[in-house]
């Protein structure tokens, strides 16, 4: 994978509004051996061409296309088969229930919890055992981030379920209020 092919290929791309690549997308259209590949994006990376943001996820450094909210918008790139809304600490927060900005975002996902960390900052999943359809009356869409999100009751309940610190959360009168004012 030459550089200039890498480079025409993202700003098409880009134009097109795609800005991240998996891994088996990058093998789709730069058909090489596969070490060969790999070397090619390492050195592409070190040249600040491509960012590695994941295990087999990249994304255009340059490109007009992401999101001013980059770590929103890699939810779906990271987990894209489960359902995941955002809750727990970065929720409350957002709703004002908890003072502190949180150092990570918080999701949950009916995949496994793993803890992302990415060049646009910290991805924590936590897995949860509801079925999305028993949690849609507590979540609200967020069209701008494209991404659900925990009203303060639900987001306290998660925070509860999965024994996390509750000391900093500050209660308030409407609890399933929307997290966010956008």
């Amino acid at each position: 994978m030459l550089v200039r092919e890498l480079i025409t290929a993202m700003d098409r791309w880009d134009k097109a509004g795609i800005w991240a690549y998996s891994l088996n997308t990058l093998r789709l259209l730069f058909p090489e051996n596969e070490r060969a590949m790999l070397k090619a994006l390492a050195r592409h990376e070190r040249a600040g061409l491509i960012t590695h943001v994941a295990r087999g996820l990249y994304v255009n450094p340059r490109a007009r296309s992401m999101p001013p909210d980059a770590l929103n918008a890699l939810v779906p790139f990271l987990r894209p088969w489960d359902f995941n809304y955002l809750s727990l600490e970065s929720a409350l927060s957002e709703a004002g229930w908890i003072s502190q900005i949180p150092s990570r975002l918080t999701m949950m996902t009916t995949g496994r919890s793993q803890t992302f960390e990415t060049p646009y900052g910290t991805l924590e999943f936590v897995h949860t055992a509801q079925r999305p359809d028993k949690l849609r009356s507590d979540l609200i869409f967020d069209a701008r981030r494209e991404l659900a999100v925990a009203t303060p009751a639900r987001a306290l309940r998660d925070l509860k379920r999965v024994g996390r610190n509750l000391d900093l959360v500050t209660l308030h009168g409407n609890q399933n209020a929307p997290t966010h004012t956008h």
